[in-house]
């Protein structure tokens, strides 16, 4: 398949999820895919009509929400028109201390306090920044911010649709350094980077691996080379990065070499394309694929231990709780698979659970819950031991 036509297909998928939600005339909505996160007992999330909201998982109450100041939209590109609109959030918030940091489609990464919840606010909300900055634009290219950020315990890292990464500073949000561009084709840059040691690797949709100096962002002696682009974010374990490429297949490239360890399927590619990152863990890969199945890959040789088919597009990465790996497809089903049973080569889940709501989010579980935001603008919490939904509260402020 050609990198245009590839690009092409990627940019209409993101045009369809965007778009559906613009009504003429109308100042919102644009809706994203914002994912959750759960840090002591809060549940944080990023919501359909552009705000950070926070729930205490507890007492199943509103904390705090935090409004994104509205953009006024140009009459060409992904907007809807030029009106003041609220702007979708693709990325999941990552809570680090005190703070929770977002990436925006419109260019900005904010810094909110997570601490403005013991003020015991309600909707609408005031402002509780922290620090905003905003990515610059790059010869006209757009400088959205699609793939969720990094967090390391010195800097922020953020890749924009310029084709460039970002290193700021944690507390002030000043600007480390800038990477030169990376996808000199195509730009946008939708895939988060990994750390390694003193290293940052990013995956581009021209079919790049690059290698960054973490201190100063310049490019280091190796990259990886692919005739196809990369779809999803680079994993790495141990020596070794994971990721899906447009061509249908999983690769595991050594780092250092300039040949794959291994491609999966062996024979033939699969269904469709790995847009969720895979993970690993104790020598396996959990892989779940837009063909609607997961698969579980040996991480040394590539040979497929299982497979289930899931019966719709998996669009989030598997989650990892204790011995328990969770799946959930497009259409809200949630699938637990207990990793210490035997599993065969079709794979039988030990529970299925529907949401009732589809999901392209990235989502969470801990302590027996998992933690998911529908594409109805809902939070639904999952409560595996029970079998079913524990509770859902809706995102969306009512007129």
């Amino acid at each position: 398949m050609k990198q245009p036509k590839i690009l092409f297909l990627v940019v209409i998928a993101l045009l369809s999820l965007t778009l559906v939600s613009c009504i003429s005339g109308s100042a919102r909505l644009a809706k994203g895919w914002a994912g959750t996160a759960v840090h002591e007992g809060i549940i944080y999330v990023g919501t359909a009509d552009g705000r950070v909201v926070t729930i205490n998982s507890s007492t199943e109450n509103l904390e705090w929400s935090y409004s994104i100041a509205p953009v006024t939209a140009p009459s060409s590109g992904l907007a809807c028109g030029s009106t003041s609109a609220s702007t979708a959030i693709y990325g999941t918030p990552v809570v680090d201390r005190d703070i929770v940091y977002i990436g925006i489609y419109s260019g900005q990464v904010l810094a909110l306090n997570k601490l403005a919840r013991s003020q015991n606010l309600t909707f609408p909300q005031q402002r509780y920044g922290e620090w905003e900055w905003d990515c610059p634009i790059d010869n006209a290219k757009s400088n959205a911010i699609v793939a969720d950020l990094l967090v390391s315990e010195d800097a922020l890292y953020v890749s924009s649709s310029n084709g460039r990464v970002y290193s700021l500073d944690k507390e002030f949000g000043d600007l480390n350094w800038e990477s030169k561009i990376l996808d000199e084709k195509h730009g946008n840059l939708w895939t988060s980077p990994v750390i390694q040691g003193d290293t940052l690797y990013v995956s581009t949709f021209d079919g790049h691996i690059y290698a960054l100096s973490l201190e100063t962002g310049e490019l280091l002696d190796w990259f990886f080379e692919s005739e196809a682009g990369f779809d999803s974010s680079p994993v790495i374990d141990g020596d070794t990065i994971f990721l899906g490429s447009f061509d249908r297949y999983l690769y595991a490239i050594k780092i250092g070499s300039d040949v794959p360890m291994w491609k999966f399927p062996e024979e033939k590619p699969a269904g469709n394309w790995f847009w969720a990152s895979p993970i690993v863990n104790e020598g396996i890969v959990y892989a779940g694929c837009l063909d609607g199945k997961v698969y579980a890959i040996e991480a040394k040789t590539g040979g497929k231990l299982w497979e289930f088919d899931a019966g719709n597009p998996i669009v989030s990465s598997p989650v990892l709780m204790d011995n328990l790996l969770i799946v959930t497809n497009e259409s809200g089903t949630v699938y637990i698979f207990d990793l210490s049973a035997e599993l065969e080569d079709e794979a039988v889940p030990l529970k299925a659970i529907s949401i009732g709501a589809d999901v392209r989010s990235s989502f969470c579980a801990q302590e027996g819950l998992v933690y998911i935001r529908g594409e109805d603008n809902w939070i639904y919490v999952v409560d595996i031991d029970r079998g079913g939904v524990s509770w859902k509260v809706p995102l969306t402020i009512e007129e």
